[in-house]
């Protein structure tokens, strides 16, 4: 059985499960809008057993940060980027936990909510190795603009969308990122429409071949919803992006060794 822990992570409270054999890297774990780690820890015990360190943080607004009428629509459009933003900022934390007190590379996974927060975290940490993004968007800008086109909202204002813009995970991954990512999404998604990884995935490619290190598989027939089709893809990319990190890293360690013997 995993060990499980509750700590505060600078006033983020999160639960860690360490994995009952060999550590082979540590998770990153967000969960949804309206959900809460204590959701999420059946979730995070699966990750685990694959020797996983697991550490799920609370989402501001969420479980015992507070709670909101989450969906309420005017609830929705004015709390949603602020707890976007601020779970990537607190990530910068929750990493630094991470590297001090866990072992091997560090990925983030999220859905929904929590799947813009990987994304986000993913593009602006160089201390985190891959990411996986469930049902969330790598087009921050694209996503908003499409959601209130279908909602018959008005457009951004300036400002709104100079922030925005200075926070998309698409404006840092097109400049210079070459981490793995695996983007999993359910065609039918009606919270979270694909249509921006769609447009996420078109906007990267050069010269009409889609950049090696990034995969989106659609879910055909499946709204909003981890699948276990999902899962089985999940531990497939973790195994090879974490575990040749962690061979690699091995390997170089080792090299300094055996040099200091000489």
């Amino acid at each position: 059985m995993e060990q499980i822990e509750y700590r505060d992570i600078c006033g983020v409270p999160c639960i860690i499960l360490d994995p009952s054999s060999e550590q082979l890297g540590q998770i990153i774990l967000y969960h949804g809008w309206g959900s809460t780690i204590e959701s999420y820890k059946f979730f995070a015990s699966l990750i685990s057993s694959w020797g996983y360190r697991v550490i799920i943080p609370e989402l501001p607004s969420h479980g015992e940060r507070g709670s909101l009428d989450y969906f309420d629509k005017e609830t929705l459009q004015s709390n949603f980027w602020p707890v976007v933003f601020q779970g990537v900022h607190e990530a910068e934390t929750i990493v630094a936990e991470a590297i001090q007190y866990g072992d091997g590379p560090i990925a983030v996974i999220g859905h929904s909510t929590g799947g813009f927060i990987s994304a986000g975290t993913y593009a602006k940490d160089q201390q985190i190795k891959s990411a996986i993004v469930i049902n969330g968007s790598c087009a921050w800008v694209q996503f908003e603009e499409l959601y209130r086109e279908k909602n018959g909202l008005n457009p951004m204002e300036a400002s709104a969308k100079s922030l925005l813009q200075q926070n998309d995970p698409l404006s840092y991954i097109r400049m210079n990122q070459e981490k793995p990512l695996l983007l999993l999404h359910c065609q039918d998604d009606t919270s979270i429409p694909i249509d921006s990884q769609l447009y996420f995935i078109n906007a990267i490619t050069t010269e009409g071949k889609p950049a090696d290190h990034i995969q989106l598989i659609e879910y055909p027939r499946v709204n909003h919803q981890i699948t276990l089709g999902m899962l089985q893809k999940m531990k497939e990319f973790l195994d090879k992006t974490l575990l040749s990190q962690l061979r690699d890293g091995r390997t170089l360690v080792q090299s300094r060794h055996d040099g200091s013997q000489h």
